[in-house]
């Protein structure tokens, strides 16, 4: 399987790529039959992963982790990778589509309501008219067993599913995809938000706001109680914590020049 090169950005890793390397890969390992999965993060997994160090490792783990939060492209940026993508969960989202329809891929949900599934599917119906939906279920919020597990791997196999979409959210999903993606037949992406932008259940920021670095903001707008406190925590600490990353790597880059 091919080696991508991998940036660390504050305690996680990131994959610096583009679209067309995405689409490449994703094609080359579903018609290969790859057992892997991709993480699509943002700034809160960044400051997730300093916290948790079982989703450190689960990200870090995955065949492809993507930027999602436009600040974790500019960090790549920063860091001089050049061409290189913003690839946020709805755009890779879309993506896929684009290539299951092409390719005769099927797809495959697990996660979120029932209600947001629908509506989520009808969206990508409208778009893609050949897409081919295989598989879907909404997990119980609880913690699922083992009988409760196998039953679910049976079922996701039996459907044949290429790739399957996970919207647990993070830090969720990507324990999940690391917990259970080598015993599926097939690619996990971890959309997380994607399914509510394009099911239109919650408002996605406008383009131009998102390439600015304040899609977060208009979420914010729409859901103050549930993500003040969450932004401010992680924005104020992404935005430190990279300050110091930046500081340490001049000063060890100082050093060796000296040497």
């Amino acid at each position: 399987m091919k080696s991508f090169k991998r940036q660390k950005i504050l305690n996680y890793n990131i994959n610096p790529i583009n679209t067309q390397t995405l689409k490449e890969t994703i094609i080359d390992w579903t018609k290969n039959k790859k057992k892997n999965y991709i993480c699509i993060s943002a700034v809160h997994g960044a400051v997730e992963s300093v916290e948790n160090r079982k989703y450190k490792i689960a990200h870090d783990k995955s065949g492809l982790s993507l930027a999602d939060g436009r600040p974790i492209y500019w960090a790549l940026k920063i860091f001089g990778y050049k061409n290189i993508d913003h690839l946020p969960g709805y755009y890779v989202t879309n993506i896929l589509c684009s290539i299951a329809e092409k390719k005769n891929f099927k797809i495959g949900i697990y996660g979120s309501t029932l209600s947001t599934q629908t509506n989520f599917i009808k969206e990508l119906k409208k778009k893609y008219k050949k897409l081919k939906i295989v598989y879907k279920y909404s997990p119980p919020f609880k913690k699922l067993n083992q009988k409760e597990l196998n039953l679910i791997h049976k079922d996701i196999n039996k459907s044949k599913v290429d790739l399957l979409f996970v919207a647990l959210g993070a830090p969720k999903q990507e324990i999940w995809m690391y917990e259970n993606s080598k015993k599926l037949n097939c690619i996990l992406i971890g959309i997380g938000a994607a399914i509510d932008f394009i099911s239109k259940e919650k408002i996605k920021a406008p383009n131009f706001i998102e390439k600015i670095g304040f899609g977060w903001f208009v979420r914010l707008i729409f859901e103050p109680k549930r993500l003040f406190w969450r932004y401010l925590k992680t924005n104020t600490l992404f935005i430190i914590l990279f300050i110091i990353q930046l500081l340490k790597n001049l000063f060890y880059n100082n050093l060796n020049d000296q040497k």
